[in-house]
């Protein structure tokens, strides 16, 4: 359920020619953070320049102490003030009776919601109205108008459905779960409206339709809203008898806050102009040596807990602002993947901060003054947002590029390790942001990292949308610790952060546990090129976050009797695997993918940007009849819940046909047994199938 109040504090600073910038009011109580440090947050450098500005900061955050284990940060974390999100909106108004010419506030919500982006509107028209009238009834209004936002009837979604609801391009996903709220709303208003003397099909935004019952088989008439995105909840703010629509977005990740652009960010970072400055080698951000693209050592610095700034010399420190919050989502994979990121990053901070800032292991901060620039002790990595240009501090600490343990990966490279680090150098810019691999060998087919920097660019070259790019992050940092738990169990022994044997057995050895690779070789290279990182990684914040979460994740998963993310890798990308190891495969989802809960663990690992329903649809393809029918009754399955159902529409032509094709022919052979008739009894419907996909290539 949402907090009982949506709005904590309202803020009210303003700039004085005398005393330079105060704090004038703060309702409904005071936050019990310095005044001075509020209103230099509020009132950033060089807003004076410009009519309009916003900024992010944040109040109230827990910093862990760098070593602290998983029972030191429950600890930590106990008993403090929640984390609010600021948003601040600074106003220029030139006026030629104040002095010189101008008035300068700032008006901000302190607020625990992450998409704090939706009372942009309710705060302009609240800044306005205190110009004209600059009392703390201004104050208190706004307050009251935001708290008064009705949230009661916002469905709640699992993980794994929130999951699936985000990376879905259905706008009608889940559907099911506003058309109660919906139908009662519609018959309240109709019976509303007809002890008025008005017809409810007047009703304006409502529509009758009629509708089949699946359970009583009648016909059945409903009044829905029409034309509503599922992917956020619509309801309003009323402020100064204005009713302001708001659009809550329902799927924002955990680390994910305001309405940030990551792909502005990649852009930047990969642009032609973009570089990085020379220093001295560092395992954590030189995967490629001296050659290394920007965007990687940004990267690689967020996993490994660098101190990261983020310069924007005459820039709004709103811009500079949305530069740190993208990348704390890519840095911890979407959101979604690690945590940690947000508590650690200051979207924007000033000269007044640096020494609370410095307190802070691994902090992301945004900043305005060129100043910064000049002290690269402050800092470990400094991106330019202008220029795209990374800087590496000369003070940044050097670590010897030495593995522990069991000599799995020795310091020593061989022929392999040359070749790729001659690959590696060849790298140069080929069209903007792309990198070009010249060489076709077999080193560069294993080069995932610019595999996976060229295959982000093109997508967004390709117009694909911003939660795509952020689901391609989110691919990437759960591979890094998919990696990570093999590494340790072959360095250290034993791992707590992955999949093994332990917590899910595999009696016959047919499935596995853990990461899958596509052959030996490849998994040699990736856990060889990975080591660096994956150690850096391993003495993080956002590790020991992780460790806690998936001791979590194991006590709460919906199954236990087999890795379900492995099998759909493999199922994706193995190059190997003989007809026992498919049967196996397939039989092991249609045995314990049975509830709906199971079975939106499965669809939440199978996004539309990555096809889906394709890794199983080879299964309607294979030569073998027990697996083409292990394959059918698990489709079947799908087509009996809500959202998977919408996965079987979104099918291609070809997948389609052919899972057609396989049940008419189990129909035919079937039809005649009552157990058939019970599995097959609810019918798909092939024509709405063919029109539901009408226009999609194959």
């Amino acid at each position: 359920m949402p907090p009982s109040r949506h709005v904590e504090y309202v803020l009210l600073a303003e700039f004085d020619i005398d005393k330079g910038a105060s704090l004038s009011h703060q309702y409904p109580e005071p936050t019990g953070t310095d005044e001075h440090y509020l209103s230099e947050l509020m009132l950033p450098d060089g807003a004076h320049l410009r009519a309009e500005d916003w900024t992010i900061f944040f109040l109230n955050q827990r910093i862990p102490l760098e070593g602290s284990d998983s029972e030191t940060l429950k600890e930590e974390t106990a008993g403090k003030k929640p984390l609010l999100h600021v948003l601040n909106l600074v106003r220029t108004k030139h006026d030629t009776a104040a002095r010189r010419g101008a008035m300068v506030k700032a008006m901000a919500i302190c607020t625990r919601h992450r998409y704090l982006h939706v009372y942009k509107p309710v705060l302009l028209l609240a800044m306005e109205n205190y110009f004209h009238n600059p009392s703390i009834a201004i104050l208190e209004e706004l307050y009251n108008a935001v708290n008064a936002m009705d949230l009661s009837q916002m469905p709640q979604f699992s993980w794994h459905e929130q999951q699936i609801l985000r990376a879905s391009d259905n706008k009608h996903m889940f559907e099911e779960k506003f058309t109660e709220i919906q139908d009662a709303q519609a018959k309240e208003t109709l019976e509303s409206g007809q002890q008025n003397g008005f017809p409810g099909q007047d009703v304006p935004g409502y529509e009758r339709r009629n509708y089949i019952d699946l359970v009583s088989g009648q016909r059945k008439d409903a009044l829905s809203l029409a034309g509503k995105d599922r992917h956020f909840f619509e309801t309003k703010i009323v402020y100064d008898n204005i009713k302001l629509p708001i659009r809550v977005p329902l799927t924002l990740n955990p680390e994910e806050v305001g309405d940030f652009s990551l792909i502005k960010l990649v852009n930047t970072f990969t642009s032609p102009t973009s570089s990085v400055t020379s220093h001295s080698p560092h395992p954590h951000l030189d995967s490629y040596g001296p050659n290394t693209p920007p965007l990687l050592v940004l990267l690689n610095a967020l996993l490994t807990q660098k101190r990261i700034i983020f310069l924007g010399h005459g820039h709004p420190s709103g811009e500079v602002a949305n530069y740190v919050l993208a990348a704390c989502a890519m840095g911890s994979g979407g959101g979604a993947v690690l945590r940690g990121f947000t508590e650690r990053s200051f979207p924007y901070t000033s000269l007044l901060s640096v020494d609370d800032l410095l307190k802070c292991p691994g902090f992301i901060a945004g900043v305005t003054n060129p100043t910064f620039e000049d002290h690269p002790s402050w800092w470990d990595i400094l991106c330019n947002i202008d220029t795209g240009k990374i800087t590496v501090s000369r003070d940044i600490t050097t670590l010897a590029q030495v593995v522990p343990g069991s000599g799995l990966l020795a310091p020593e490279r061989n022929l392999d390790d040359l070749a790729l680090a001659r690959s590696a150098s060849t790298l140069i810019l080929n069209s903007p942001g792309r990198y070009d691999e010249r060489s076709s060998s077999r080193d560069n087919r294993d080069n995932y990292d610019l595999e996976f920097l060229n295959e982000v660019i093109a997508a967004i070259q390709s117009h694909y949308s911003e939660t795509s790019i952020r689901g391609k992050f989110e691919e990437y940092v759960t591979k890094l610790v998919a990696l990570s738990a093999v590494y340790e169990e072959e360095t250290y022994g034993a791992t707590t952060i992955g999949v093994t044997p332990d917590n899910t057995p595999d009696p016959e050895g047919l499935l596995g546990t853990g990461c899958a690779f596509p052959d030996e070789h490849t998994r040699q290279r990736e856990l060889h090129y990975f080591a660096a990182r994956i150690e850096g990684w391993r003495s993080t914040i956002s590790y020991k976050y992780y460790k806690k979460d998936f001791q979590i994740f194991l006590q709460q998963r919906k199954n236990r009797h087999f890795d379900v993310a492995r099998q759909i890798t493999r199922l994706r990308s193995a190059k190997e695997l003989n007809d026992r190891q498919v049967t196996a495969i397939y039989q092991a989802f249609w045995t314990y993918i049975v509830d709906p809960a199971q079975i939106d663990e499965v669809l939440a690992l199978l996004p539309h940007y990555r096809g889906g329903l394709a890794p199983f649809c080879f299964g309607l393809f294979h030569s073998s009849p027990i697996v083409r029918q292990y394959t059918l009754q698990f489709l079947n399955r799908l087509r009996n819940h809500p959202a998977g159902i919408r996965f079987i529409h979104a099918l291609n032509r070809f997948q389609r046909l052919a899972y057609e094709r396989l049940y008419s022919e189990s129909m035919a052979t079937t039809s005649k047994t009552t157990s058939a008739q019970k599995v097959y009894s609810n019918e798909p419907n092939f024509s709405t199938l063919r029109s539901n996909s009408s226009g999609r290539s194959s």
